[in-house]
């Protein structure tokens, strides 16, 4: 399932990666640091970091390009100030046009995550 997710998104790139203002490498970079690595499955860090990066390029101020870097660097690479901050960007993303409940409940992650953020930050 993984695996054709992946090819899914490596499709949408390579028709149109600024298509959705780069979701798909935000989506690919995402599925890059939740799945495991070899020799169970094909994450990366290394890969992540590339994809999350780029749709941060392409969507600078989106909830979910923020939202999901924040959540790598939380995760996987213990910069909690960064991701501090892209969590705040996150929160201040203008709302997207008929995607206000995908908004709302991308609200509520990022306010959990930003709560173990700053517990980390005090630590």
């Amino acid at each position: 399932m993984a695996k054709h997710a992946k090819q899914s998104f490596e499709k949408a790139i390579e028709i149109d990666g600024d298509a959705l203002d780069g979701s798909a490498y935000t989506s690919l970079g995402v599925l890059y640091y939740k799945v495991p690595g070899w020799p169970l499955s094909f994450g990366s860090d290394k890969k992540a970091m590339k994809y999350l990066q780029k749709g941060l390029e392409l969507n600078p101020d989106g909830i979910d390009s923020n939202y999901f870097f924040a959540d790598f660097l939380y995760e996987e690479e213990d910069e909690y100030e960064k991701a501090k901050q892209h969590l705040i960007k996150a929160q201040n993303a203008t709302p997207r046009p008929g995607r206000e409940v995908a908004d709302k409940g991308r609200q509520a992650e990022i306010k959990k995550l930003l709560s173990k953020v700053e517990e980390e930050l005090e630590g």
